[in-house]
């Protein structure tokens, strides 16, 4: 009987660690897709941003164009 408890001990202490190492990757990934798309998100608006520029420029080019 105390050699079946050992085994259910030992198989338990196995699948948790297991568990802790696919929990860890999983963690890690989802870390690393959070600064994937921290950087893509800084990435457009800085575009945005050149965008609103740009455009800013263009009408002070047709204004100047007008007169």
């Amino acid at each position: 009987m105390d050699n079946f408890i050992q085994k259910q001990i030992e198989a338990s202490e196995r699948l948790y660690n297991m568990m802790m190492a696919d929990h860890k990757q999983r963690f890690e990934k989802i870390a690393e897709v959070y600064d994937l798309s921290a950087s893509l998100q800084k990435k457009l608006n800085e575009r945005d941003e050149e965008i609103r520029k740009l455009k800013r420029q263009l009408l002070a080019y047709e204004s100047l164009e007008r007169m």
